[in-house]
This record gives C-alpha cells, sequence and structure tokens, in this order.
C-alpha cells in the first residue's frame, strides 16, 4: 500500500495537468471603440411579450404580417439591423419564429435587449 502523501502528490499532479491545458477557452472577437456607428435613423425595435403580443416600434403586429411589415421598414432604411426586445418568460420557439421572420424579411443584423 502506498503512502498516503504519494497519493495526494499523485492527484495533485493530475488535477494540476488537467486544468492546464492549452487550448481551452473560447476565442471571442470583440468590437473596438471605433466600430460604434451613429445612426440617423431611428433604430427598428420588435419586442416580444410574455403572453406572445409582437410590436414592431410600439404598433402590435399579428406574426402572420410580420414579414411584410418588417420588409416595408427594412426597405426603407440603409442599414438592415433589428433590435428585439424580450424577456427570460418568452417563450423560445416565438422567439426563433421571429427571428426566422425577419430574416426572410431582409434583416442582416440583430441585437438583443433583455
Amino acid at each position: 500500500m502506498a503512502p498516503l502523501i504519494d497519493v495526494v502528490f499523485l492527484l495533485l499532479i493530475f488535477f494540476m495537468l488537467t486544468f492546464a491545458l492549452p487550448g481551452q477557452g473560447m476565442n471571442l472577437d470583440l468590437p473596438n471603440e471605433s466600430s460604434t456607428v451613429v445612426s440617423n435613423q431611428s433604430q427598428l425595435i420588435i419586442k416580444i411579450d410574455t403572453v406572445g403580443v409582437v410590436t414592431v416600434n410600439d404598433e402590435i403586429i399579428a406574426l402572420d404580417s410580420l414579414i411584410d411589415k418588417l420588409s416595408q421598414e427594412l426597405g426603407q432604411r440603409s442599414d438592415k439591423s433589428v433590435s428585439i426586445e424580450t424577456s427570460n418568460e418568452t417563450l423560445y420557439d416565438l422567439f426563433v419564429s421571429v427571428i426566422d421572420k425577419a430574416r426572410q424579411a431582409g434583416a442582416k443584423e440583430f441585437s438583443l435587449i433583455m
């Protein structure tokens, strides 16, 4: 039977090697300060309520007519960015459906407001 100090030493070496492996972590491409662009246009905001009500710039829109409304709004803009304001209680299915319809309408960039 091995002395207890040998077992502790082996465990220490094992944990030091497993936690210090190179290549772990995430590579993030964060924007720098100069990438912030101030737009003259008002921001296009889609709000999803906790009960499933969808509004575009404070106008209540049915989910079926969301593509038409967003196509009209995005057609008048030079930037094709959309901000989606939602809460933690919003159904994931509704959230994904709104993003899909926004992509079909021509949105290129998305930001999330919580």
